[in-house]
């Protein structure tokens, strides 16, 4: 039978049956995979697979990557391989909904210009002139090679799109790798979807522009708005709305300071069911008073706290009080001319955003005005994480003081750190019940006159800057009640909402400034189009919070993860320790060094004219010395080298030894030890 077996027929059938296994085992087990990271770096965590699963259209995914143009960078190349890896797991948990393509876009080939048409840009290597390809790519529907997304509205004003959407990821910098799953899977949630997400607009000061009754002319929306028209459905809505519809994606509330409490009641109930919110406050909004807004002269700047809606969510913004913080001041024009730096006017850099949050991560600077200070109520059913927090020297100062001040050194006055940071922009979270228990509020019984009437900005902007679109047709009834902020929804009373269907997802700011184009943006007309020189990151903070928002819960749900290259903590702890002892060493000699120069000018200072070119034997003995001990010490310096690099070569030798010797020693006894086992079963 042996001879049987190691003849060359019975060699030929165990290949053949081994290849016949290995192909029926690999079949079988096509989507077994078994991530043995620490952090589960391979693993999509729930909420992507959900998203996957929820796709609404197919999507296709082209790696552009240039292999060849790497060989020489082993960091890049690792992270590359570890992008494909998991592009191929978002491909396995769609069921068939998500292709994927890898394509080396290679100098002067048909790849290269396919990758140029989508928007994609080589980037340069520090080591060398090559220049290389690492983005990705999100087609759907019918989306080809290069062109825009096309956007039609139907009768129904439902956006589809005409040829498919087209996103794109232009670099995977390592730098980046804790949201990589977020990034992959915002790109393709964004492309996936049929329709553009819906964002409702309730504001306070005219961000899309209104009318400047002063000049008599159409104003200029603020380009943080302008961004989120270019990239969402961003509809507006008044001031008095009493519902808010089932297809707004995401709310925006900025300075609500004069809403009705039937649109307080339609946020309430937004809130409860599901919607996501993203709200602007203001203890002392400047820009509403701006040129004197849409009050038509002069008026004082507002406030907003929005209490009703912040003590059922268990928030508050500290009433009156604005954040003053030394340490990221910024300068302003003064009195006499010369720069102030003003203790209200903030840019705030790295050291104060959350680097765990999608919103705030990769932000560089991002600039406030008279901003207030958010605090968690005691007992709150939420919880709150700090997204933007101010400095430690920080402190509150009375908001009324801004109010005619034309010096703001008068602000150091008043000005004691509290050693505390405040936070300005947050996200809650958490199970919360309606701030109106008793139902929709009653009407008042008394109506203000037209005269003394709230002016709704928003509504009133609607009428002037955004007419209604030439294909849809509504009655003189429709349009009075569109200009009201009404809703027709409304006619129709739904039961309340008692309490959140499930955990609410908020981000709130706590300044209104924040989105005026004064504090991140120069703009200006270059032939009738505007061109847009951001200074600060205000822009993109803003986009963040809603593309986060309005993803839905399974995509908010996506944090960031752990790093693909993992340190070796031990080594690093080795240098550390030779590092502190070479500084200790060094510092001895430069202080002996000082030493013995003092003692020298000292015995020369006695000596006058040729003596003074002459060294003592004083002065020699005390040279010697210190040649001595410098030789002593830089032997020191070169013992304390060469001790690092020894201990990091005897820990790389004992690694080697276990991963030769141990493991396979321990796998041997535990197979033997199966082995007897078995035998002992069997007799």
């Amino acid at each position: 039978m042996t001879n049987k077996l190691f003849s060359k027929t019975g060699l030929v059938a165990l290949a053949v049956l081994v290849l016949l296994a290995t192909v029926v085992i690999q079949m079988a087990f096509r989507g077994a995979r078994v991530d043995l990271t620490e952090d589960h770096l391979y693993t999509l965590s729930q909420g992507t697979r959900n998203l996957m699963q929820d796709l609404q259209e197919p999507v296709t995914l082209k790696l552009f990557y240039s292999r060849k143009a790497t060989e020489g960078v082993p960091q890049l190349r690792n992270y590359a391989n570890r992008v494909e890896e998991l592009l191929r797991e978002y491909v396995q948990a769609s069921g068939g909904k998500v292709t994927r393509e890898v394509i080396d876009p290679e100098p002067f080939s048909e790849q290269e210009d396919e990758a140029a048409g989508y928007g994609l840009q080589a980037v340069p290597l520090s080591m060398g002139n090559k220049e290389v390809y690492f983005g990705l790519v999100a087609l759907s529907g019918g989306a080809e090679k290069g062109e825009n997304v096309a956007v039609a509205e139907t009768q129904t004003d439902t956006p589809t799109t005409d040829k498919g959407r087209q996103e794109i990821i232009g670099f995977f910098h390592p730098d980046k790798e804790r949201f990589l799953e977020y990034d992959i899977s915002n790109l393709i949630y964004s492309v996936g979807q049929k329709i553009r997400p819906k964002v409702a607009v309730i504001s306070g000061v005219p961000v899309n522009g209104g009318y400047d009754y002063m000049s008599q002319r159409p104003g200029q929306s603020w380009m943080s708005i302008t961004q989120l028209e270019q990239l969402y459905d961003v509809q507006y809505l008044g001031n008095t709305v009493k519902t808010i519809p089932d297809d707004v994606g995401l709310l925006v509330l900025i300075l609500p300071d004069e809403v009705s409490d039937d649109t307080l009641y339609a946020i309430d109930q937004y809130v409860l069911k599901g919607g996501h919110a993203l709200v602007f406050l203001d203890p002392y909004a400047e820009e509403s008073a701006q040129g004197g807004g849409m009050m038509g002269g002069g008026s004082a700047p507002r406030s907003a706290y929005l209490e009703t809606l912040l003590d059922a969510w268990g928030v508050e913004m500290v009433p009156e009080r604005f954040v003053a913080d030394e340490d990221h001041a910024l300068a302003v024009g003064g009195r006499s001319g010369h720069p102030v730096r003003h203790l209200g006017i903030l840019g705030l850099g790295e050291d104060s955003f959350a680097p765990d949050d999608v919103v705030t991560a990769n932000l560089k600077s991002v600039n406030f005005a008279s901003a207030g200070a958010l605090k968690l109520k005691d007992n709150a059913p939420v919880t709150m994480e700090p997204l933007i927090q101010s400095g430690i020297n920080s402190a509150l100062l009375a908001s009324e003081q801004l109010a005619m001040l034309y010096d703001p050194k008068v602000l150091y006055k008043d000005y004691q750190p509290a050693g505390e940071h405040y936070v300005l922009a947050a996200r809650i979270t958490g199970e919360v019940k309606t701030a109106f228990p008793d139902g929709r509020p009653q009407p008042k019984a008394e109506t203000l006159d037209e005269e003394n009437a709230p002016l709704d900005v928003m509504s009133e902007s609607i009428v002037e800057d955004q007419p209604l679109p030439v294909e849809a047709t509504v009655s003189e009834e429709e349009e009075e009640e569109v200009v009201e902020g009404e809703s027709v929804d409304a006619i129709e009373e739904k039961p309340q909402i008692m309490a959140s269907q499930k955990p609410v997802n908020l981000i709130v700011v706590a300044d209104t400034d924040v989105l005026s184009n004064r504090l991140w943006v120069q703009v200006n007309n270059f032939f009738g189009q505007q061109m847009a020189t951001p200074f600060a990151n205000n822009g993109d903070m803003v986009v963040n919070m809603v593309d986060n928002l309005i993803g839905n819960a399974d995509l908010i749900s996506i944090r960031s993860r752990g790093q693909y290259s993992r340190p070796f903590t031990r080594v690093d702890m080795l240098e550390r320790e030779a590092q502190a002892s070479f500084m200790n060493k060094e510092e001895a000699l430069t202080q002996q060094l000082q030493e013995t120069e003092n003692k020298l000018l000292a015995l020369q200072a006695g000596k006058q004219g040729q003596e003074a070119l002459i060294l003592s034997d004083a002065q020699q003995k005390e040279l010697a010395r210190f040649q001595q001990e410098k030789l002593k010490i830089r032997k020191e310096l070169r013992d304390v080298q060469h001790q690092l690099n020894q201990d990091i070569e005897n820990l790389g030798t004992r690694l080697k030894l276990i991963n030769i010797f141990v493991v396979p020693l321990l796998l041997t006894i535990i197979v033997i030890g199966l082995r007897i086992r078995q035998t002992r079963r069997q007799h």
